[in-house]
């Protein structure tokens, strides 16, 4: 008996698919898609300040923002400034001791000439006894700060008549005599940093008085130690210069 037998069909080769990188990820239908997907561009400035802020750093700015942004640049500014510039601290600090005695003096013209309605001897008066007790604590600010501030004075003293009333320019004359002395314990700690010895060691005699003082040094009378047996101790004026004199002058 036969049985039909099935024909072969030829064999073809069918290739496999092959998956790429391409077919793995879906491309974007539109523009607006990968806008989506982009990350978004942040401010630079939103790294630099803290999270509550970032509100005034971003757009929109409006004028409030703008104003409110002015203002704290500039408080950020004077707080850097007055901790790390010595010259911009001292000139707040004369100005911060000077702006009471300004405000002061105005307000005592105001109330003699607007208020009270004072004859010009009356406000001359009144003007008068205010310069003979704010013209004291003038010349004791200048002292504090040192420096500069005293070399203004004592100028200020040769040249101002006619510039300041006269009650200043007598406040400020005992400028041209010298200054008040440093205590002796700050001149020896002065010597002793920059010799590297102790008062005993150098000086057989020092006298804590100075002769004189300026805005820049003083002056004392003193015996030194003899270095060798048998030498006999030197008389000497010592001149101590005080250390912060050239720091305050280039910060000022």
């Amino acid at each position: 008996m036969l049985f039909p037998t099935a024909r072969k069909q030829p064999f073809t080769h069918q290739p496999t698919e092959r998956l790429t990188f391409n077919t793995m990820c879906k491309p974007a239908d539109s523009s607006k898609d990968m806008a989506h997907h982009m990350p978004r561009p942040r401010h630079v400035l939103s790294a630099l300040v803290p999270p509550f802020a970032n509100g005034l750093i971003n757009p929109p700015y409006t004028i409030r923002k703008i104003l409110l942004l002015i203002f704290l640049t500039s408080i950020i500014s004077f707080v850097s400034l007055y901790s790390f510039h010595r010259g911009f601290r001292r000139t707040v600090q004369f100005w911060r001791g000077m702006a009471p005695l300004v405000l002061k003096y105005k307000f005592v013209k105001f109330r003699a000439e607007k208020i009270d309605h004072c004859s010009p001897e009356e406000l001359e008066r009144r003007l008068n006894v205010y310069r003979e007790t704010s013209a004291p604590r003038l010349v004791d600010l200048i002292l504090r700060l040192g420096g500069i501030y005293v070399k203004i004075g004592q100028v200020m003293s040769t040249i101002g008549q006619g510039l300041l009333p006269q009650q200043y320019v007598d406040a400020l004359q005992p400028l041209q005599n010298g200054v008040p002395p440093r205590n002796y314990d700050e001149i020896s700690h002065i010597i002793e940093d920059s010799t590297g010895k102790t008062m005993h060691e150098l000086f057989d005699s020092f006298d804590e008085v100075p002769i004189g003082s300026a805005s820049i040094a003083q002056v004392h009378r003193a015996t030194l130690r003899p270095r060798k047996e048998g030498e006999e101790p030197v008389p000497i004026v010592l001149k101590v210069q005080y250390p912060d004199v050239a720091e305050l002058f280039d910060a000022d």
